[in-house]
């Protein structure tokens, strides 16, 4: 009776782990074209906010430096 239980469990497991195993390798076809288009969702918008953040700094930039040039010259 013990060992019909445990090998039923064993079996089971195997059978299991197998249609798991199957799955992963199924479904690991797809996710590098998801994931690509993931992270070019994620680095656009992040892109331009550096953008724009680098036009605003050379900006404060000219601005400090007019002030500067400007102080030199009172």
């Amino acid at each position: 009776m013990k060992k019909r239980k445990a090998f039923l469990l064993i079996s089971a497991l195997v059978l299991f782990l197998s249609i798991g195993v199957g799955t992963k390798a199924l479904a690991s076809s797809e996710p590098v074209i998801a994931s690509v288009e993931w992270v070019m969702a994620k680095i656009n918008p992040l892109s331009q906010k550096v953008t724009s953040l680098e036009k605003k700094v050379s900006e404060l930039e000219a601005q400090v430096q007019q002030l500067k040039e400007q102080a030199n010259n009172n």
